[in-house]
């Protein structure tokens, strides 16, 4: 089987080609490296699994059995188990409560705990049919026992006769199990699920995504891991939120259908995406938050996005010298980072940002709505601090930047900055915005120094400035220009929280620190 090699495609060949052309470890072993910790970057489940989910038996006495050989429905199982009498001389208070309180406690159970309140009595059993479903293969039995658990997790959806909350499947490789993961994802569908988190344990790369998934209508959130992605369906997820691709080969062309046919999608998410799709092509009319997780792709273009407020990269994998970020018109462009300046390209309306042209910057590559900017940077290198200073004059109104210090290698690039500096000048947001600097990675050499004193005497409005060094030591004086420094920063503790999570969270204001008084 081989992914769509057409425009902007890819092969499951070329794929397993690039692994297996990286150092050790070779392709399969990769992979399998890879989707625990994608696993790791998914939101929480709704209800946490049990300590014992992936070890306890699945025995004879249990309540309720989901892996049960037999053709009975899960239902007619809970059935042959008596209703379980109150506590001696005390009544049963629960049991009195209302059905909409009832649900609201079945809802807060894990998959199979919620099934077994069945067996407690005619009542229960009802209201646990009227419960929107939610499933997750964590909170079964058997883990380890790949057959059990897909025969559970049908077990489970085909038994409950209302509709699917959410489902959260990341234990399975269905490669073994082609036509119980179509029938399931067709289950999905049919009950109207909301929630979707659907993953699969590869070997192989290219395990095809059946074409029910677009049958899911009534999806708010679903995030996709190890899948070849089917053919885009003219009516693809109009409820859709939010939406994460992780490690799913879908060529340019369904991509770009994907993204125009979520009319309501707010948040997308592409991650550890090696070329397929090659590049990020951001139009759509409502998603306010785009973000890239360490994933190779030729280029990233924002082009008619005029809610879009947040940018994020994280990592990227070049396929070229550099990539080019290309925003043509993002006019609530808010937030972006983590800008790579030795890895990445900005062009703004047209116009390449590059340092040779520090001294003047026309307003068609100007973006007054940024408020926060993050970059990797090496203060060591002249093109770099130039490039930094650059991006200051395009972010007239910047309020917060966020500055990753990366050492300098052995290279004859490395500048005399202070004289860098000192030729710098200032600019607009420095003048009159720039309220909040952090510096990650300060290892308080001369060059960090350098930019810290310079950011600090040139922020005439500036109130927080933050450093993490990798010794957890905030600041050690190391000369007399860092003791002046020293006496200049506010009492203000920060703490970063730059993650994934953050990454996708709408709530947050900066996803990149936060401060707390000391």
């Amino acid at each position: 089987m081989d992914a769509a090699g057409e425009e902007g495609g890819m092969t499951y060949g070329e794929v397993v080609d690039y692994f297996n052309s990286l150092q050790d470890p070779p392709a399969q072993e990769r992979i399998d490296c890879i989707i625990p910790y994608l696993i790791s970057l998914l939101p929480a489940p709704f209800v946490p699994a049990p300590p014992d989910a992936a070890s306890a038996d699945d025995s004879e006495d249990d309540h309720f059995s989901f892996t049960s050989s037999d053709d009975d429905s899960a239902a007619e199982d809970a059935r042959s188990f008596p209703s379980l009498p109150p506590g001696d001389g005390e009544e049963d208070h629960i049991s009195r409560l209302a059905d909409d309180l009832l649900s609201e406690i079945i809802s807060r159970l894990s998959t199979k705990e919620a099934a077994r309140t069945m067996a407690l009595s005619t009542r229960w059993r009802r209201v646990w049919a009227k419960t929107s479903l939610l499933v997750d293969d964590a909170h079964l039995r058997d883990a380890d026992n790949e057959v059990s658990l897909v025969r559970a997790i049908s077990r489970c959806v085909d038994a409950h006769p209302g509709p699917v909350r959410a489902a959260r499947i990341t234990h399975v490789a269905f490669y073994h199990h082609e036509y119980a993961l179509r029938r399931l994802v067709a289950s999905l569908a049919d009950k109207n699920v909301e929630d979707l988190i659907l993953f699969n344990r590869p070997w192989p790369l290219n395990m095809p995504l059946p074409d029910d998934i677009f049958r899911c209508a009534y999806l708010r959130r679903l995030y996709l891991g190890a899948w070849m992605f089917p053919e885009v369906a003219a009516a693809a997820f109009v409820n859709l939120r939010e939406l994460g691709l992780f490690h799913c080969i879908i060529p340019d062309r369904d991509f770009d259908a994907l993204l125009s046919l979520c009319s309501k999608l707010e948040v997308l998410s592409l991650a550890m995406s090696y070329n397929c799709p090659s590049r990020l092509r951001i139009k759509s009319p409502s998603l306010r938050a785009a973000v890239e997780w360490m994933s190779s792709l030729d280029e990233i273009v924002v082009d008619g996005a005029p809610c879009l407020e947040r940018l994020l990269l994280h990592h990227a994998i070049p396929v070229a010298e550099r990539t080019p970020i290309k925003i043509v018109s993002a006019p609530r462009l808010e937030v972006l980072g983590i800008l790579d300046l030795q890895l990445h390209e900005l062009q703004i309306g047209g116009t390449t940002i590059r340092p040779g042209m520090w001294m003047f910057v026309k307003s068609s590559a100007k973006l007054p709505s940024l408020k926060i900017l993050a970059v990797k940077v090496c203060l060591a290198i002249e093109r770099e601090i130039k490039l930094l200073m650059m991006l200051l004059k395009c972010f007239p109104h910047l309020e917060t930047l966020h500055i990753k210090s990366i050492p300098p290698c052995a290279s004859p690039e490395i500048a005399n900055c202070a004289d860098v500096w000192e030729s710098l000048g200032s600019c607009e947001c420095l003048k009159s915005h720039l309220k909040t600097v952090s510096i990650q990675g300060f290892h308080t050499e001369r060059y960090e120094v350098l930019c810290l004193k310079y950011l600090i005497l040139e922020g005439e409005v500036l109130e927080t400035v933050a450093f993490f060094c990798e010794d957890k030591v905030c600041f050690a004086a190391k000369d007399d220009e860092a003791a002046e420094i020293e006496l200049m920063f506010p009492k203000n503790l920060v703490q970063d929280r730059w993650s994934f999570q953050s990454a996708i969270d709408l709530s947050l204001d900066d996803p990149f620190f936060y401060a707390v008084e000391s």
